[in-house]
């Protein structure tokens, strides 16, 4: 599947026409990524985001776990394992804010990404203000998505971990 192709599928770029998504081609930079290179690392500064075209990925967080009484190690958890037929978008909150990358994300079959950089991301919606409004209704929605199913993760949990207390 070509670039263009791809952005068309992405979920955020759905509701752009053909010239649009040239707009969004022309602010991407394709990157390639050998299998078990890291691509955007748990706390460090994000100021871009990636559309997978080619590849698998597996999306992790740290957790620091109790060991022993007083003992605590750091531990990697993969929470999910995309592949590019997911039309994945990853990194996109760094298009909104310029906090640190709330997740890691390592490559597990060589892979190719798109890359879009904040700022051009910006500056784009800076001059079609129309295109960048159908943009962030369609970010905004996904991570409303993102953030109902925390939410959901947040009351499992905590039923489990009350399950397990009360034992």
């Amino acid at each position: 599947m070509n670039a263009s192709e791809v952005i068309k599928k992405t979920f955020i770029f759905n509701d752009l026409d053909d010239q649009e998504v040239e707009q969004i081609l022309k602010i991407s930079q394709e990157r390639g990524f050998s299998k078990g290179e890291v691509i955007t690392r748990e706390g460090e500064q994000g100021d871009s985001m990636f559309i997978l075209v080619e590849g698998n990925v597996e999306v992790s967080k740290t957790l620091t776990m109790k060991l022993e009484q007083g003992d605590f190690t750091e531990r990697e958890k993969i929470l999910t394992r995309f592949k590019a037929e997911d039309n994945l978008v990853f990194g996109e909150i760094a298009m909104i804010d310029q906090e640190k990358r709330s997740a890691s994300v390592v490559t597990t079959t060589d892979c190719t990404l798109l890359e879009i950089r904040r700022e051009n991301f910006l500056l784009l919606f800076d001059r079609k203000p129309e295109m960048g409004v159908k943009v962030l209704r369609r970010l905004a929605a996904l991570l409303a998505g993102r953030l109902r199913q925390s939410s959901q993760d947040v009351i499992k949990l905590t039923t489990a971990l009350s399950v397990a207390l009360s034992s």
